[in-house]
């Protein structure tokens, strides 16, 4: 295990499978003028075929170089990766430090059968180090014997591991139906609708103006079943183990100790379905740094239950099941404060929805009319907050408060509260903060 070893011999092709298809694309350019049929004869072809072989041999030569000179070492203490040709570069992970490794397939290393690992640090450093590509059996070997090291016992392989309880699965079924009552997917039907008659009228201005729209729905609705198909979260000692990807598959860790804020979410057609949204803020684990953390797709009630359990199994109250569902439904059951009644005139729909319980272990707010929407901040975690009231709700002696936290972009709203009630959860909250 102290020795220094490659990664797999396809693994530059896995990234660089583009060059190849660029130089197909550019000689297709170049000779799209030409027939078919003269572009495979005479002299033509001896041309065709030398330039080709010499382009793809040195495409070959550069990835063989590339694999060349990336290694990896895995010693007692620390995880080594060396890359690069002219410009060096070694990356190094403590594996005493290590709480979580990613398994990532993207699409081009699935068809080959490898993936690569990424490694979560404790720093919750922004960069991540990443070790690409292994055989899918290895990567798996490797990340059992890291972790081990990192717990301090014995590696062992993972096939041998205790299979890990599976808290929520999402059927295929469900996510189609999911992604197609949601408000994106219905104004991206009615574009589509419209440009199918513009272009039947014969009005090109227009269709011009709707395609852009389109195409960014387009992007929308893959990305969003790109990132949720076959999508599983599974109970480890740490926290959540989530699986999902259709092109892209991978396989993530969050350790419990990382999330900051949980958001659940329920748009307006998934409501008559009972349906939800589980995201968080979660340190050094997501993509991007303001980017929430997706570990539940859709669910029903049941399975919202089995996902807080292991992210927040501690909401401070005793009957936390029926807390849960008054916080994302609606209700002042159970010690939620709502907006007073002089909130109507502001939000004629929502007022009597938007709520705020504050317990032992969390804030706990509730905003949204036709789409639902509850944020779970424990106390330790909030970093900020910030008292606001306009001139409209000065007026009717409301306030708001927002609370906020690290690791994405998920905020408590407490919407429109009475301007007593929100000035001294202010100031008790902020002593709170100070005693911590």
């Amino acid at each position: 295990m102290n020795e220094w070893q490659r990664v797999h011999p396809a693994s530059p092709f896995v990234h660089g499978w583009l060059a190849i298809v660029g130089l197909a694309w550019v000689y297709w350019q170049n000779t799209d003028d030409i027939p078919w049929e003269e572009r495979f004869t005479g002299s033509r072809l001896t041309w065709t075929v030398g330039i080709g072989s010499a382009a793809l041999a040195l495409v070959l030569i550069f990835y063989a170089l590339s694999w060349y000179f990336t290694r990896y070492r895995i010693s007692e203490t620390h995880v080594y990766v060396n890359s690069g040709m002219v410009f060096r570069s070694q990356k190094q992970a403590r594996i005493d430090r290590v709480q979580g490794i990613d398994i990532a397939q993207p699409l081009v290393a699935r068809l080959l059968g490898l993936a690569e690992l990424r490694f979560d640090v404790a720093d919750g450093s922004a960069s991540v180090m990443r070790l690409s590509f292994l055989r899918k059996a290895h990567a798996h070997q490797l990340r059992a014997e890291i972790l081990a090291l990192a717990q301090g016992e014995i590696p062992v392989q993972e096939e041998a591991a205790q299979p890990v309880p599976l808290m929520a699965k999402v059927p295929a079924g469900r996510l189609l139906a999911s992604l197609f009552l949601r408000l994106p997917t219905v104004i991206g039907v009615l574009l589509a609708l419209v440009l199918g008659i513009l272009s039947i009228s014969g009005v090109g201005v227009l269709v011009a103006g709707l395609v852009p729209m389109l195409l960014g729905f387009g992007g929308w609705f893959y990305k969003e079943l790109n990132n949720s198909w076959n999508f599983s979260a599974s109970a480890t000692d740490t926290g959540l183990r989530i699986s999902h990807g259709l092109a892209d598959t991978k396989q993530q860790s969050l350790p419990a100790g990382r999330v900051q804020s949980i958001q659940i979410s329920s748009p307006a057609f998934w409501r008559l379905l009972g349906w939800y949204r589980v995201e968080v803020n979660a340190l050094g684990v997501g993509e991007e740094e303001m980017s929430n953390l997706l570990v539940l797709p859709v669910g029903d009630f049941e399975s919202v239950t089995q996902v807080m359990g292991i992210l927040l199994p501690e909401l401070g109250v005793e009957n936390q099941r029926e807390v849960l569902f008054t916080a994302i439904t609606t209700g002042n059951d159970h010690g939620f404060i709502s907006s007073p009644m002089r909130a109507k005139a502001l939000s004629p729909g929502a007022w009597k929805h938007q709520a705020f319980l504050s317990t032992g272990s969390c804030v706990i707010t509730r905003f949204g009319w036709l789409s639902r929407s509850a944020a779970f901040v424990p106390h330790g975690r909030i970093q900020g907050m910030a008292l606001q009231q306009g001139p409209w709700e000065r007026r009717r002696e409301l306030a708001g408060i927002r609370l906020y936290s690290a690791g994405g972009s998920i905020v408590g709203y407490m919407h429109q509260l009475d301007e007593q009630v929100a000035t001294e959860f202010f100031a008790a909250q902020a002593q709170r903060q100070v005693e911590r």
